[in-house]
């Protein structure tokens, strides 16, 4: 499924976050609105009452197994089966279950999913309409289907066989390839190196029906299960379902023992050098084994706290090494994870600059050293203490706006790993007297979490090259012992205490008002002429959205400054604010729910940003830097650039770089405004026309609509935005953007490219062009098509042909430089196949267009966009987007009502013949990537 969840240790730091100390037990009183019971056959159940969405559900159902309980003759089947449960329940045979919720507005891959991991297989349907009572128990029947009634028909088995196969070859990719690598290393040859879920190729193509049969009978039970549902229903009824349907399931005789695998603890530190020639950086970790606690209690609490604290400060001080142009490492990392049920680590992550592999590890073993020597400071605390108990109280005042998935995942936690779940007002009354009492000595303490060597294991990851000089154990380790015996100094804590604007402002008058037509919103326009647009709403307590807008943007620029345009915001936003480094502000901000950042597009520049409605004040101040007093440093701009030039170092052997490269020429058809990331691309960057675009592009407020949805009150809020906004310069210039017709070529365009691959497998990409009159009306129907051809692409390429782990469809409709649609579809898929599945994929726009769509699955659509609508409505970022769109657009903002009627009146006859003028004399783009062949 699209959640598949692999043994992957996450990105750099190679983080698995699914895994925790098994068996274990918690003190913590679990949130009194839970009703949680066990039944009689061993089976548990959790049922929450929510409103986030309203009138709306989530049922998942936890398994306490996965990968990891499978025998070496099932090496993959754990996922295989996962995948059998969307084909073929006892009561929805075949493909009738997903027919069923889809034609009930409740989609497949965002609300019906899955995922596998080492220790669990977790279910979900999510968003289940509660209006109609048959629905939920429809889905609590899939539950019950998926604890004992998958069919498991020998049909169904063979044709999923290719659906993994394809996934098999998808997931294959350098950072897979290297994880398996350093999996016997990390997880010291425990049966946990030997299970990375998907599994081996040879078992899925050749297991017996029966071992996919004896695995499901053997581990899905009542015992190992919980059913968890969240949503806008009635507890007690519910509750009452759970136990009469799911009471009916026979408890196992005799079951197996659910075994959890240890890793052991070493005696020797592991050491490897994980090599692939398509890996695009290297990256080095320490990982230092730990034993888990057994006993979640508050003591447990606090010392997740503490470990949190520890994280914080050290990873200011990282990041602030990494903002110097000369640092050896682009990044580093520090901080505590769970390396699996039975065992958890300390990590130190390091991404170093091209051939300074030691000099990286050589400063993140100093800074760790300087804090362990000399501790951290009390002004380093006390930030952090307000940053993280300001994050409790955020979460307890937008409580009301928790969604219902995030519930049930972490009561899916408290099943599977006993993680604390205590009721909102607990955790904070909790943090609140805990936070203020951790002292540094407890901080400290965890120091010697990195210092058992033996227990311990360095990764080191990157490309097969003979460039690259991977440094060895001995010098590492070499590196180490300098460190230990060099003279350090300790840490200066340089936070600026001034006052972020430190001028006097006076407010501004408005000289005009009007309401949005469509909105509650108001539009003032302020003394400087720039336009403010404010709608207070109560959709959440703790949250004020804001955005800005001006035409002109990229298209302004001359071609010799569209490099440095790229990156004006990004250099910006790394030299700080006003009389602040990046450093300071981040310092100055702590505690503070405020951000802002500036964007710079292809026809527009703006801002967005959000705050606490405590913090719109700091918002405002943000965006009066940025606008009037923006900073720019040029060791900022050395790091950046620093950071690209190590880019292209790898940039020859990405085969997703040139695969997007060739898409990004033949979309443009070679415009010399297209620019591709390569060394020109590097040496045309220039800091003076930096400044120069920023200040220019930024300056004049007259040409700005500014935007504020969420929590606010105007006789608090309006005199702070006639302060802030209402000074910043204006020259009431009049600009607009410029259409430099950048289009693909006339007709079709089509090339094909090989690449040295380790896995072969081709890659598809196809997308066509039409004009288009850019409406509300034209942008739903391009979205129904490009959702039909989904539909059938799902139904063709990946059920019938087992072609593809899933076809990517994407609609697109512009309104500027010029109005068109675009549809743009991508596969993975075996070279073997590629042929045949391109030609289905053209096949059924061709069909689409001729015969129209199937009935079904056009209201099934349509259902879905309704209930997309209501959800949306609840959502503050919901109605900026609307409103934003209706101010650039220069269109009216469509009621609920005109929304739904409109999606109602959406008929086959009008889809297809919409199809037929999109699909007539349009533009094309074919790009295929394929395995170079080898000599």
């Amino acid at each position: 499924m699209n959640k598949y969840i692999t043994a992957l240790l996450v990105a750099a730091l190679l983080l698995p976050g699914v895994w925790l100390k098994a068996q274990n037990s918690t003190s913590i009183p679990l949130n009194p609105e839970v009703k949680h019971g066990k039944l009689s056959n061993g089976m548990t159940y959790y049922i929450m009452k929510n409103q986030e969405p309203k009138e709306r559900a989530s049922i998942y159902f936890v398994q306490n197994v996965g990968a990891i309980l499978e025998e070496d003759s099932q090496n993959g089947l754990a996922h295989f089966l996962e995948h059998m449960a969307f084909n073929g329940l006892e009561h929805y045979p075949g493909k009738s279950m997903l027919k069923y919720l889809e034609a009930n507005g409740v989609k497949f891959g965002r609300d019906i999913n899955a995922y596998t991991s080492q220790d669990e297989t977790v279910y979900n349907l999510s968003n289940i309409p509660t209006i109609r009572e048959g629905l939920l128990d429809s889905a609590l029947l899939v539950l019950h289907d998926w604890s004992g009634g998958l069919l498991l028909e020998g049909d169904e088995i063979e044709a999923e066989r290719g659906v993994i196969r394809e996934e098999w070859r998808t997931r294959r990719n350098s950072g897979f390839r290297l994880m398996k690598q350093t999996m016997p290393y990390v997880y010291n040859n425990s049966k946990y190196a030997e299970r990375d879920v998907i599994g081996s190729l040879d078992i899925i193509n050749n297991f017996d029906h029966q071992e996919l049969r004896d695995y499901y009978d053997k581990w899905y039970r009542p015992d190992l299960q919980a059913v968890v549902v969240v949503g806008d229903v009635d507890t007690e009824k519910v509750e009452q379902k759970v136990k009469t349907l799911f009471s009916k399931i026979p408890a196992k005789e005799n079951p197996a023992e659910r075994v959890y695998y240890p890793i052991e603890d070493s005696e020797e530190m592991g050491f490897v050098v994980a090599k692939d020639k398509e890996a695009q950086g290297v990256g080095i970790n320490w990982i230092f084994r730990n034993n888990p606690v057994a006993e979640h209690n508050e003591a447990y609490m606090r010392t997740g706290m503490a470990q949190r604290m520890f994280r914080m400060m050290m990873s200011n001080r990282l990041s602030e090494l990494t903002r110097k142009p000369d640092c050896p490492a682009l990044s580093m990392g520090v901080g505590h994870f769970t390396l699996a049920r039975t065992k958890d680590a300390a990590y130190l992550s390091i991404n170093p600059k091209e051939n300074k592999e030691k000099e990286a590890f050589a400063l993140m073993v100093t800074e760790l050293e300087r804090a362990r020597r000399f501790g951290f400071n009390e002004s380093e605390l006390e930030r952090t203490k307000t940053e993280l108990l300001r994050s409790y109280e955020t979460y307890y005042e937008d409580r009301e706006k928790i969604k219902n998935d995030t519930w049930a995942k972490q009561l899916g936690d408290h099943f599977l790993k006993a993680s604390p779940l205590p009721s909102i007002e607990w955790e904070l009354e909790f943090a609140k007297k805990t936070i203020p009492a951790i002292t540094l000595n407890e901080v400290h303490a965890l120091f010697g979490d990195f210092g058992n060597v033996p227990n311990s294991v360095i990764t080191i990851s990157g490309p097969d090259k003979d460039e690259i000089t991977y440094p060895t154990k001995d010098e590492l380790m070499a590196a180490v012992e300098t460190v230990l015996m060099t003279k350090l100094e300790p840490y200066h804590d340089d936070a600026d205490d001034s006052p972020l604007v430190a001028q006097e402002l006076t407010e501004k008058a408005v000289i005009e008002e009007k309401p949005v037509d469509g909105t509650d919103a108001m539009m003032y326009k302020l003394e400087n002429g720039a336009q403010v647009v404010i709608l207070p709403t109560e959709l959440s307590k703790d949250e004020i959205l804001f955005s800005a807008h001006s035409f002109g943007g990229m298209s302004l620029l001359e071609e010799d400054e569209l490099a440095t345009g790229n990156l004006v915001t990004n250099i910006a936003a790394m030299s700080g604010a006003g009389t602040f480094d990046a450093t300071q502000l981040k310092k100055k901000l702590s505690g503070k729910i405020a951000n802002v950042s500036a964007t710079l597009g292809d026809v527009s520049e703006g801002f967005r940003g959000s705050a606490s409605p405590k913090d719109f004040e700091t918002m405002l101040q943000l965006l009066y830097l940025k606008f009037q007093e923006p900073r720019f440093e040029k060791d900022s701009y050395e790091t950046l650039v620093g950071s690209l030039k190590n880019r292209l170092v790898y940039i020859k052997t990405d085969n997703n770089r040139a695969f997007s490269d060739t898409i990004s020429v033949l979309r443009t058809n070679y415009n010399p405004r297209n620019l591709l990331f390569n060394e020109d691309f590097v040496n045309q960057l220039d800091y003076d026309k930096a400044v120069a675009i920023y200040k220019d592009r930024f300056q004049d407020a007259s040409d700005f609509t500014f935007i504020f949805v969420g929590n606010i009150e105007l006789e608090r809020d309006m005199p702070l935005i006639k302060k802030y906004i209402g000074n910043l310069s204006a020259s009431e210039r009049t600009e607009t953007w410029v259409n430099h017709k950048i289009k693909p070529a006339p007709g079709a365009s089509a090339r094909v490219i090989e690449r040295e691959m380790e896995v072969p497998k081709s890659t598809v990409y196809y997308s066509l062009y039409n004009d288009v009159e850019y409406n509300l009306k034209t942008r739903t129907y391009v979205r129904v098509i490009a959702d039909l051809l989904s539909k059938r692409y799902l139904e063709t390429i990946r059920e019938e042909e087992g072609g593809s782990y899933g076809v990517s469809v994407r609609p697109s409709i512009s309104k500027r430089p010029y109005e068109r649609a675009s549809i743009a579809m991508s596969f993975d898929t075996d070279p073997e196949k590629r042929e045949r599945l391109s030609e289905i994929m053209k096949q059924e726009i061709v069909k689409l267009a001729k015969n129209g769509p199937i009935l079904n699955d056009l209201n099934e659509i349509k259902k879905n966009y309704l209930k997309n609508r209501e959800e949306a409505e609840d959502q503050n970022s919901f109605w900026l987007s609307v409103i934003r769109g209706s101010l650039i657009n220069d269109e009216p903002v469509v009621s609920t009502e005109d929304y739904n009627k409109m999606i109602n009146d959406i008929s086959a006859k009008e889809v297809k013949k919409f199809a037929r003028k999109l699909f007539k004399n349009y533009d094309s783009i074919e790009v295929v990537m394929n395995p170079a062949q080898v000599e």
